[in-house]
């Protein structure tokens, strides 16, 4: 899934609701289905704390999963550049 000494940019903290679907929990917002809407934590121990709270009061699993950077925005920028060229 990642290479050894990719970057951790975060943490997203996670709940699995049926048939292999996560959602993503935002203090603000709630759960959400879609993974930019779900707040990234800059430490896991951070994190870990949410989930903690959040597993208090809800049955289902939650867990805490790190958010790699990710090198294909870099690429799509870099091939937008050449374009332009």
């Amino acid at each position: 899934m990642c290479d050894e000494g990719e970057a951790i940019v975060g943490f997203l903290v996670v709940r699995e609701v049926a048939d292999d679907e996560v959602e993503f929990w935002d203090p603000e917002n709630g759960w959400s289905d879609d993974p930019d809407e779900g707040r990234l934590y800059e430490t896991e121990d951070e994190a870990e704390q949410a989930a903690r709270d959040l597993r208090a009061e809800d049955p289902a699993t939650i867990t805490v999963e790190p958010v790699f950077e990710d090198d294909e925005d870099e690429d799509e920028d870099a091939d937008e550049e050449d374009e332009t060229l």
